[in-house]
């Protein structure tokens, strides 16, 4: 990692080093552009510029030469001027045309018979004008070479005299155009007002449009190759040519001057190459210097890595520590290393004394929770027995009080009975009394009945003494009365014996109604304890359902209660597991303490 860092450290730097020298190069390169592309242009405007005024200084010349030859016009003879003219201005032709037809030339030429000057193109240009003309360039039929006109119109006020011309070969334009190199492969070349090329040093391209030199040369191209800054980049065949053009005083020409870009910046290419070795050197001599110090300044590192490299192969001995001698950052590491170590040691004492407390706590914990746990369950099976045990109580109680319940329907049902018992006692008793009242009439009427036979009895006795003191009238009578008497007398014994038997009914009568006057009472009596037992029932009833339902509520309680001690048991199962993997994970926690060397603990 230390060795990554350094390469790290080195490649940044370097590429700092190395953005930093492009960015210098660039901009020296851009610099140094804009500098050769002004010198460059500065250049072909002093070309075009120079070499446009020659070749104005030599149309001038020309047209000089026509002038000087005006007196000529009024010459019999202006074959000599003309010679002379013509020798002098290396003139192909020189000749005066007059108005009067008249053709006078330096030498000696067949014309046609109706030859008229005067229609001849030269002639009307040149008497439209007040100065030098120039015709447009043709190619001579013999030499196959440009040829250009120049025509000077000789006037009396406004009347065309006579027009002066001269026929000039553009060899010397030409030749003028071949000296013109503003780089070793460059050229220049005139071109007209409408774009054809008048002179140029390939003569396939005489007299043809400028974009069959360059398809950018159009009338709006040149134009921009004369403008007051800047140039004309174009390409012609696998040449990239740079083009500047200026105007050809006292001409309608242009004269374009043509650089090649390769050989008109090749200064500056070579000002990039030369930048880019320099930057080269300077990015190898900057490297070299750069991994000097950081070789150097990562020593100090090297040396810290290697005294942790043997405190991580020791064994985990915290009781060594780094050089920390110096102000520098290394030594601030160390430093902070060796304090962190320190630190380090003493919180794993602390930790190993920590782990062994743990350790015998963890042991006590898993002890006393696995007592717990069985002592847990103990009282768990407990629960249970006594939950089975509350059950029977539950269903003798449930089966007491469904007894009670029927008890008491029972005991109100006897109640009930009884009741009814005692009413009909009670009419009983009340039948017997007037039964006893009955009798007691019935005595009395007995007793009418017997004082009635007695009565009787004595009226048949005293119909008896009656008819026998009547005799034989009275005999009759007296058998009446004997039979009467006979009857009473029956009447009275059956009077007696009813009124014994009526005494002895009554007598019994008194001791039934005595009897059932007790029975009444007894009954009352006995529907009042029963109307107790039922009520002692019922209250027994009422408490065996609230018995039942309190050991119900017990039972639930106790149930609950089983549940809970189960879920204690679980927990305390849980908690003896935790206890004794906490006891395993503090034996595990020395042993991996005990990997470190940290000393004794000084306090």
């Amino acid at each position: 990692m230390q060795s990554s860092l350094q390469k790290r450290l080195l490649a940044l730097c370097t590429g700092v080093v190395l953005l930093a020298l492009l960015a210098a190069t660039l901009a020296s390169y851009f610099d140094a552009r804009s500098h050769v592309q002004a010198q460059t242009l500065a250049r072909l405007n002093e070309v075009a510029r120079g070499q446009a005024q020659s070749i104005g200084g030599w149309a001038t010349v020309q047209g000089n030469i026509l002038k000087s030859l005006q007196p000529a016009v009024a010459l019999e003879n202006p074959r000599p001027p003309l010679v002379q003219a013509a020798i002098s201005g290396s003139l192909d032709f020189a000749y005066i045309g007059h108005a009067d037809k008249r053709m006078l030339m330096h030498k000696d030429e067949n014309l046609p018979a109706d030859f008229d000057p005067t229609a001849r193109p030269w002639y009307k240009l040149a008497a439209a004008a007040s100065e030098v003309v120039l015709t447009e360039p043709y190619l001579d039929t013999a030499t196959q070479q440009p040829v250009v006109t120049f025509a000077y119109a000789v006037k009396e006020g406004t009347e065309t005299k006579a027009v002066i011309a001269s026929d000039v070969f553009m060899t010397g334009v030409v030749s003028i155009l071949k000296g013109i190199r503003p780089t070793p492969s460059g050229f220049a070349f005139l071109v007209a007002a409408d774009g054809r090329v008048m002179a140029h040093a390939n003569p396939k391209v005489i007299l043809q449009p400028a974009t069959n030199v360059a398809p950018e040369l159009t009338v709006a191209g040149l134009k921009a190759a004369g403008a007051d800054q800047g140039w004309l980049e174009a390409h012609s065949a696998d040449q990239s040519l740079l083009f500047r053009s200026a105007p050809v005083a006292g001409t309608p020409w242009t004269l374009v001057v043509a650089a090649d870009a390769s050989e008109a910046l090749a200064p500056l290419r070579s000002l990039l190459w030369k930048a880019i070795g320099v930057a080269v050197v300077m990015i190898a001599l900057a490297g070299f210097l750069i991994a000097s110090v950081v070789r150097r300044l990562f020593t100090g590192l090297e040396r810290v890595r290697d005294a942790m490299q043997d405190i991580s192969a020791g064994g985990g001995d915290l009781t060594r520590r780094l050089p920390d001698s110096g102000n520098d950052e290394v030594a601030h590491i160390a430093q902070g290393f060796n304090d962190f170590v320190g630190k380090l040691q003493g919180i794993l004492q602390d930790v190993h004394s920590a782990t062994g407390s743990m350790g015998v706590a963890s042991s006590e914990i898993a002890t006393g929770a696995q007592d717990l746990s069985r002592r847990t369950e103990q009282t768990a099976s407990n629960l249970q027995q006594a939950t089975s045990s509350m059950d029977g109580l539950t269903a003798a109680v449930r089966h007491t009080a469904d007894a009670a319940t029927t008890a008491n329907q029972l005991a109100s049902a006897a109640a009930t009975s009884a009741q009814k018992g005692g009413a009909v006692v009670n009419q009983v008793v009340a039948t017997m009394d007037d039964i006893h009242t009955s009798s007691r009439k019935i005595h009395d009427i007995i007793g009418v009945i017997d004082g009635i036979a007695f009565q009787t009895n004595i009226l048949a006795l005293n119909a008896a003494v009656e008819a026998a003191r009547a005799g034989e009238q009275g005999r009759g009578f007296a058998v009446v009365a004997g039979e009467v008497r006979s009857l009473a007398g029956r009447s009275a014994e059956a009077a007696k014996e009813i009124k014994s038997l009526i005494g002895a009914s009554v007598e019994r009568v008194e001791a039934g109604s005595k009897l059932v006057q007790e029975a009444g009472v007894t009954m009352e009596e006995i529907v009042s304890g029963v109307q107790r037992v039922s009520d002692i029932i019922g209250e027994i009833t009422a408490a065996a359902g609230e018995q039942s339902h309190g050991i119900a509520s017990v039972n639930t309680t106790m149930v609950q209660l089983d549940q809970a001690t189960q879920q204690n048991a679980a927990l305390v199962e849980e908690s003896a597991a935790a206890a004794e993997s906490l006891k395993e994970q503090a034996h595990r926690l020395s042993e991996i303490i005990s990997v470190f060397k940290v000393g004794q603990r000084h306090r």
